[in-house]
């Protein structure tokens, strides 16, 4: 009863911090100046009919796919018109969904690689990976602005799917399966993202150290790499219709991979530094131009890092972390060239983010039990660091509250690097 009453406690806790750093934006208008004007608001959200889900579930729509993310827009006007503090709301919901289901996976994940009667740091190291989800200001941009929903949704079902295959795992079930399979599909009907579940599928495989030459662990797969090269067939379909500003393809395969180095660090500084955070980093120049000579460095710093703490990397909880952010960020680093205005993006380290919440998480509480002596400063410095975030996730959300919010932030932080890139936002 009692370890039933510390896990409500901390999933209370978990729900409490979602709605005190993002409860201001139920009062945020529709972003129409950044997408809100042709995402949700469009003949799809307003007309509510058989015929509209059918075009909703077979048309592409801007070279996107989305209809799981679409359907819930559509429901939303039903009975709300469009009203954005609706809109905010399903997403502040969904995020502390997803927060919640972090937390679950995480302890669960952690039960089975730890001793028994390790529960208590389960569920500690579980709580905090959670708190960070819910609080860093990285995710502001996927929860306070609502055309970024399709992060929260596929986040969500993708995060079901995860929790259905352990069950799986656990009671062998076939209803489980079944039921990964469902959430799977609705997951990609948000964002294609969610193909990378296969992956992830694996990684829980190695998790729970299973025999990768039993024949088993590949069949019950079948069906999952069926529907991803389905998945991967449409997203190819319908972002082959989208004509952007910068085509991804007429980058030099070099420029990609130096791309790749400069996207990995910068996500993985702005994690542990979130500073000066905007809606749009546009990419260094146009394709055809030469690569300014700075990015040059990202690649060598990689290699300098890499092997200079090569013994730190081979340590399990890193290279699980590491693993998780690397599946999860991956379709976003360039080596797959995709339409996209970007070179990074908040957004795209929504999911990806708790792998490196884990590291950290992990070796505070490695700090808290190897220094006693220390262990009020450690709980102190880990409150300080949550209240820290979440104050600045709280502050960056009220950037998000409308247009001329939106672009006078940008224009601020571009004016501050270069006032040459103040075309960008005007």
């Amino acid at each position: 009863m009692a370890r039933k009453n510390k896990y409500l406690w901390c999933c209370g806790g978990i729900a409490l911090a979602c709605v005190v750093v993002y409860f201001p934006i139920l009062g945020h208008d529709f972003i129409n100046g950044w997408d809100d004007q042709w995402q949700v608001i469009n003949e799809y959200t307003e007309t509510w009919s058989w015929a509209n889900v059918w075009y909703i579930l077979t048309e592409y729509y801007y070279g996107q796919y989305s209809p799981t993310n679409q359907m819930l827009y559509t429901i939303l006007h039903h009975f709300a018109g469009y009203h954005p503090a609706w809109f905010h709301l399903l997403c502040l919901l969904l995020h502390t969904g997803n927060a919640l289901l972090v937390f679950v996976l995480a302890r669960q994940l952690l039960q089975v690689n730890l001793p028994a009667g390790s529960d208590g740091k389960a569920i500690t190291v579980a709580l905090g990976v959670a708190l960070l989800f819910a609080v860093h200001p990285l995710q502001v941009e996927s929860v306070a602005w609502i055309s970024a929903s399709k992060i929260l949704v596929y986040s969500f079902f993708y995060l079901w799917a995860l929790w259905c295959y352990l069950c799986y795992l656990q009671k062998g079930k076939g209803i489980r399966y079944f039921a990964m399979l469902l959430c799977f599909v609705l997951s990609f009907g948000g964002k294609e993202q969610a193909i990378m579940l296969p992956a992830c599928l694996l990684w829980i495989d190695l998790v729970y150290r299973r025999n990768f030459r039993d024949s088993k662990l590949w069949y019950e797969k079948m069906p999952v790499f069926v529907l991803t090269l389905l998945f991967v067939y449409t997203t190819m379909e319908s972002t082959g219709h989208v004509k952007t500003l910068i085509e991804g393809e007429n980058y030099p395969f070099v420029h990609r991979l130096v791309f790749t180095c400069y996207a990995f660090c910068e996500y993985i500084v702005k994690t542990f530094f979130p500073a000066k955070l905007l809606y749009l980093y546009p990419f260094p120049m146009l394709a055809g131009e030469p690569l300014p000579p700075r990015f040059w460095m990202y690649p060598v710093l990689l290699l300098i890092v890499g092997a200079a703490f090569w013994k730190f990397w081979k340590q399990r909880p890193v290279w699980l972390g590491m693993s998780w952010f690397l599946i999860h960020i991956a379709m976003m680093l360039h080596i797959v060239p995709l339409p996209r205005l970007s070179i990074v993006a908040d957004r795209y380290i929504y999911l990806a983010a708790p792998g490196l919440f884990f590291i950290v998480t992990w070796y505070a509480y490695a700090a808290w039990e190897s220094r006693p002596q220390y262990r009020r400063w450690i709980f102190a410095g880990s409150v300080a660091c949550l209240l820290l975030l979440g104050a600045l996730a709280h502050h960056r959300a009220a950037v998000w509250h409308d247009n001329a919010s939106l672009k006078k932030d940008m224009q601020e932080l571009l004016l501050q690097r270069d006032p040459t890139l103040n075309r960008t936002v005007n």
